[in-house]
């Protein structure tokens, strides 16, 4: 329990900061309040409170209150009602809960809330951990909206700088995480890695082993792109279950710092039984973190496309067959939608290769619609429209495969 003095100060100099955040332009935007509780998540330092910030007139900022603060450790599930006093107190109409998934219980409060047609806006970096609370006692009664780093128009509006090969190059380098572009310093982008992996992955799941998550990490990080194995990260990292891996890749996913995805099949269990594909929130944290001593340019490309499929899409595989790969099919509504091949550069060499694998793509998997992606190659080949990235994501992907 804490006290409503101290839990008042803490308020106090917490909304001062709040208040005082540089506003940045995202893409998402709040929608206008519902009587629905409204959710940001996303992996942590994407910008999810400064979304909220921009989103409300500072006459109507909230009463804002992050539980990251160590001074709130013994804040408890009966000191929720306290917010609603200090609410009325500052003259505030709404309350803003920053990384509330720690606190046991925040989702009775929420429900309180609601139940009374109060404003209530959370954010939160754990997916499981704010699913499950979401899913058993606030069904139908929020709104949800899955924050990332930077996409690539975004940059742009913060940069101030053009759309071309230039500047794409400055955020394939940079990433998009708000701070690390003010500075643009690697110990930031590593001890990020480190926060995420200690403070939301084991302290969370209560992992005594921190060690062998961390080198997990690291391996993900140096084979972006690269299928894999349970059992075979198990061997590589001297972790003896199986299990103890999966679960281990499941946290990691949960956090928001990673997607697994799976090898395309219309059967489920073959998408369990085949190697996964690991994706990294930002292809930048993932550069600044690997143990890759030669620079794969092409799966960090790869990386970058990936990231703009998923703010459109959230069931994404790749195809492989006997013969043949392409690197992303896109799946909605239970169907096969589109497909995509990425090459850094298309030669001699690599060219009959990557157009078979995206047309064996299309084809078995019966897909209208399907693009190879390069660094800075525009052309047409063999009924293929070739793109360079930087022209291609600059609109949603949904907008390209025309997902109304």
């Amino acid at each position: 329990m804490i006290q409503i003095g101290l839990l008042a100060q803490i308020i106090e100099e917490q909304n001062q900061n709040f208040l005082q955040k540089k506003l940045i332009v995202r893409e998402e935007a709040i929608p206008p309040q519902s009587n629905q509780i409204l959710v940001v998540s996303g992996v942590r330092r994407c910008g999810k409170s400064i979304l909220l910030r921009k989103s409300l007139p500072s006459s109507e900022a909230g009463l804002y209150l992050n539980f990251e603060d160590p001074r709130l450790v013994d804040f408890e599930s009966s000191d929720f009602p306290k917010l609603e006093q200090l609410r009325d107190q500052f003259g505030k109409n709404s309350i803003v809960l920053d990384e509330v998934q720690s606190v046991e219980g925040w989702e009775i409060f929420a429900r309180s809330l609601h139940e009374k047609d109060q404003k209530l806006y959370i954010t939160g970096s754990n997916a499981s951990m704010l699913s499950r609370e979401l899913g058993t006692r606030l069904t139908g009664r929020y709104k949800q909206i899955e924050l990332f780093p930077f996409s690539y128009q975004e940059f742009l509006l913060f940069k101030n700088e053009s759309p071309g090969e230039e500047s794409f190059e400055n955020y394939f380098l940079t990433g998009g995480f708000p701070e690390f572009l003010q500075n643009q310093d690697q110990d930031y982008l590593r001890t990020l890695f480190r926060d995420i992996l200690t403070r939301d992955v084991a302290v969370r799941r209560n992992i005594s082993n921190e060690t062998a998550l961390i080198r997990l990490g690291v391996f993900l990080c140096s084979n972006v792109g690269k299928p894999f194995s349970y059992s075979r990260l198990g061997n590589l990292l001297e972790i003896k279950s199986v299990r103890t891996v999966i679960d281990y890749c499941d946290y990691l996913e949960e956090s928001y710092l990673f997607d697994l995805i799976p090898m395309y099949s219309p059967s489920i269990r073959k998408q369990l039984a085949n190697p996964k594909k690991a994706f990294c929130v930002d292809p930048a944290l993932a550069s600044a973190n690997s143990l890759a001593f030669s620079k794969d340019l092409g799966r960090k490309l790869e990386n970058y496309v990936y990231l703009h499929l998923r703010r459109s899409f959230k069931e994404i595989q790749y195809f492989q067959n006997k013969d043949s790969e392409c690197d992303f099919v896109i799946k909605w509504n239970e169907a096969i939608v589109g497909a995509i091949q990425v090459c850094w550069d298309l030669n001699s060499d690599n060219l009959q290769r990557e157009i078979h694998g995206l047309k064996a793509a299309l084809s078995e998997t019966q897909t209208p619609k399907g693009v190879l992606l390069t660094w800075n190659q525009e052309d047409g080949l063999d009924g293929i429209e070739v793109i360079p990235v930087w022209k291609w994501i600059l609109r949603p992907a949904k907008d390209y495969f025309e997902i109304g």
